[in-house]
């Protein structure tokens, strides 16, 4: 998309209910871009807007950063999701508009001046038949389906194209549109043209003497002229062969695009003939300029901001997982009550893996509360548990609520957040490092300053790069920290002590938000693992045993041989 479509404001926006709004909501993402957060990272949301809508992947991205604040544009938003959602005529009928759109030149229109050769002049009138095409698609959608359509947003963007369907210019400028194709497709088919020639038979000047709404023929055979004898012939015939049409210098036989050249010689020739035409063509690119074709653009992008938001609903519907409409709580609230959640990018990636493999990979659900009993979870469990998935998951409801989106989950209530914040290490930085570890306590520094009781943190096995016991004191004085403040929000790591360290920070009179101790479950016979995150306190003894056991390593048989030798 070009850059400067944006440049103005849009007559008809899908995605702010005003101007005011969707300048405000600019600047708030702005603000946040500044805050010490690499939740767009973290949470891999550039990897989930290319899954949604891949063309305009990084136009999703700006709205999920934006995490918006504001209850009207969420529920501006989820009103024209629910609209489309219940409609699957009306969003069949856009989604005609949106390829009626893609398949026309935009980047001539938008550069189109006035015609200067036939070629020119039918790519305008082409342009202007897939106007007057999406302007008559949308009029018979509204009049079959205004009764079903509720969303201000969508009811706006009909009336955009109902008043320029009932507009006196259009009405002019479609009837102009279809003389000016009767015209080119059919009174000017054949042009006479003289060449002179100098005393070396070498043509020196040439000139149009006359045209014909006839197409020229070769030149007839012996045969041809005995089948036809007695017919009086209408059309003009060459002496030999017709040339074929080049105009490419890859093209066999080309000479640079000599017959464009020819065109548009031929276009001035024929001005005294084509000159009302030209005049008829200005007056129209006037009129199609000033409706708005940057309009109809950026309208085409915000559908399919949509349009990849129902597609994933209904893939998720299709295997059996319900994604559903946020209740959207003001951020003074603090609460979340999510049921069924599930990762849509981890979603996503089993889909992948089960087209390609015999065994299935499943998606299990899980639920969360975060409210004044419980509103920082520690989170513990096995590796490759699904804790890092159930964090992110998470995050990223929270960003999709936010963003007036439905939600991966059957039920949800949510407050807004001010900003998510994130700490996830990353692999290679895990371990004993004197220098990482001030890296991290430098990070949450810069994190505390900033966050608020109306923030969200998500962190996933942060605090590693020093010794055991030193983790778990500097990592719980973190979580106490954080719950001074009022933040909300979840803590996965391996340090399994936190849990009930944490949880002993509730009878602290300063602490606003209380902790609550979460694990991910394993079966306790084979260490199988469940991806089920309850509440509870992690095994005393660990998991171990079933590991060993899973991989051959029967402890028991290994100490019965020990005791035969």
């Amino acid at each position: 998309m070009r850059a400067d479509v944006e440049a103005k404001a849009p007559i008809i926006d899908l995605l702010y209910p005003s101007e005011e709004k969707r300048k405000a909501m600019k600047r708030r993402r702005i603000d946040i871009e500044q805050l010490p957060t690499g939740f767009v990272n973290d949470l891999m949301l550039e990897k989930l807007a290319d899954i949604m809508c891949k063309e305009y992947q990084y136009k999703m991205l700006e709205i999920f950063k934006e995490l918006s604040d504001d209850e009207e544009v969420i529920a501006y938003r989820q009103d024209i999701l629910d609209d489309l959602i219940g409609n699957p005529e009306v969003a069949a009928g856009i989604n005609k508009l949106i390829k009626i759109m893609l398949t026309n030149d935009k980047t001539n229109l938008y550069d189109l001046n006035t015609p200067d050769s036939f070629t020119s002049l039918d790519a305008a009138i082409s342009g202007f038949e897939a106007y007057t095409q999406c302007v008559e698609l949308m009029h018979k959608l509204w009049l079959s389906k205004k009764d079903a359509i509720h969303s201000i947003g969508l009811k706006r963007m009909f009336a955009f194209f109902e008043n320029n369907y009932s507009d006196k210019d259009y009405v002019k400028l479609r009837e102009e549109v279809t003389e000016l194709r009767n015209a080119v497709n059919g009174k000017i088919r054949c042009v006479t043209v003289a060449i002179n020639l100098n005393e070396n038979l070498v043509p020196i000047e040439a000139g149009v003497i006359g045209w014909s709404d006839k197409v020229c023929e070769p030149k007839p055979t012996v045969i041809d002229r005995i089948a036809s004898f007695g017919v009086k012939g209408e059309n003009p015939k060459a002496l030999h062969n017709l040339r074929t049409k080049y105009t490419g210098e890859n093209e066999p036989n080309s000479q640079n695009g000599v017959l464009n050249m020819t065109d548009k010689l031929l276009f001035e020739e024929l001005d005294f003939v084509v000159k009302k035409y030209v005049k008829a063509i200005d007056s129209i690119l006037k009129k199609y300029r000033a409706v708005g074709f940057e309009d109809i653009h950026i309208i085409e992008y915000q559908l399919d901001f949509y349009m990849s938001a129902v597609r994933m609903i209904e893939n998720a519907r299709s295997k059996g997982l319900q994604m559903c409409r946020p209740v959207i709580l003001p951020a003074s609230e603090r609460k979340a009550e999510i049921k069924g959640l599930f990762d849509p990018i981890y979603f996503n990636e089993a889909n992948i893996y089960n087209l390609r493999n015999k065994d299935k990979k499943s998606v299990i659900t899980n639920d969360i509360s975060l409210d004044d009993t419980a509103g920082f979870y520690v989170l513990t469990g096995a590796n490759n548990g699904g804790k890092t998935t159930f964090v992110r998951s998470v995050g990223i409801c929270q960003v999709l609520a936010q963003a007036g989106l439905y939600v991966p989950a059957e039920s949800c209530t949510i407050s807004m957040v001010d900003c998510i914040y994130t700490h996830f290490p990353k692999e290679e930085q895990v371990g004993i490092d004197a220098s990482r570890f001030t890296t991290e306590i430098k990070e949450f520094k810069a994190i505390s300053d900033t966050i608020t009781d109306r923030s969200l943190l998500l962190m996933n096995e942060s605090i590693q790069s020093t010794t055991p016991q030193e983790c778990i004191d500097i990592a719980g004085q973190l979580v106490r920290i954080f719950c001074v403040i009022g933040v909300r929000g979840l803590f996965a790591t391996h340090l399994t002590d936190m849990a009930k360290k944490a949880v002993g920070y509730n009878d602290d009179p300063l602490v606003r938000t209380k902790a609550e101790s979460l694990i991910a479950t394993v079966n306790e016979e084979n260490g199988e693992r469940l991806y089920k995150i309850v509440k509870g306190y992690p095994s005393e003894t660990g998991y171990a045993g079933a590991v060993f056991e899973k991989f051959g390593l029967d402890i028991k048989a290994i100490e019965k041989r020990a005791a035969r030798k």
